[in-house]
């Protein structure tokens, strides 16, 4: 038992003086946030959009349609988009 509580003290230690740190340095900290949340919306977007375009990709992918729909002549035969 006494590992775990040397552990745990441990932890509580640098957890107040990570916030000591925070407080003392509170500009540099607002920066790294601020960088961090940059960080997750541009790769938050990226994945959207490659997503959106995976997506894309799919509904072209060979769909058969007859030349009716897309000619007003009708030749009979049939197109692949």
């Amino acid at each position: 038992m006494s590992a775990v509580l040397a552990i745990k003290s441990l932890i509580e230690l640098s957890v107040i003086i990570l916030l000591i740190y925070g407080f003392y340095k509170e500009d540099k900290v607002i920066a790294f946030e601020q960088k961090l949340k940059m960080i997750i919306v541009v790769n938050y977007r990226r994945y959207k959009k490659r997503k959106r375009l995976e997506q894309m990709q799919k509904s072209r992918d060979f769909k058969v349609v007859s030349s009716n729909a897309q000619h007003k002549k009708s030749d009979g035969g049939i197109h692949v988009a």
